[in-house]
């Protein structure tokens, strides 16, 4: 007979981890061959108890249109490996990442190609199983603080300013009263 260690058997969803992730883009870049970002990802732990042991791992994807644009947990690149982040704290990491232009996909506005970056986060802690969070990066919109515009794919390559990082909310469906 298999005993069940009393963490794993005591766990119910009071007890797991609560977390917030801010996503701040500092810079990007676009090239002949690749997609640039330089980010700044907080992670705050909203539990009472400490995070342990946390993989960070990050893909950057292009969102494609009638396609699945759900994050592939065995692409992500490796971000980061934190030790512990201790009840109501957080744990700011930097990096960069890279979407070759090959797997870009355009899309179109009218007549100019643009394409929409996504970058999912991975977390993966002792004990727990992995969740990740997506976001969307656009151009702010100068007519609206809640909306993103595509990047554009006419323009000559070099430094794209003025990026922001959205997280996507999960579709959740009213729930019967």
């Amino acid at each position: 007979q298999k005993t069940v260690p009393e963490e794993v058997a005591a766990s119910s969803d009071e007890e797991r981890p609560k977390l917030a992730l801010s996503l701040t883009i500092t810079s990007a870049t676009r090239s002949l061959m690749m997609f640039t970002v330089e980010y700044r990802l907080t992670i705050a732990n909203r539990s009472n108890a400490a995070l342990r042991d946390l993989t960070v791992s990050g893909q950057l994807a292009s969102a494609q249109k009638g396609a699945p644009n759900a994050a592939s947990l065995a692409a992500g690149q490796a971000m980061e490996d934190i030790e512990r982040i201790g009840p109501q704290q957080s744990h700011t990491i930097k990096g960069i990442l890279q979407l070759p232009m090959n797997e870009v996909r355009a899309l179109r506005q009218g007549s100019t190609p643009v394409f929409i970056p996504l970058l999912h986060v991975t977390l993966e802690g002792a004990g727990a199983r992995a969740s990740t969070t997506s976001f969307v990066i656009g151009t702010r919109s100068a007519t609206s603080q809640t909306r993103l515009h595509p990047i554009a794919l006419d323009g000559p390559p070099g430094g794209i300013a003025d990026l922001r990082a959205d997280q996507i909310r999960p579709f959740a469906p009213n729930e019967p009263a």
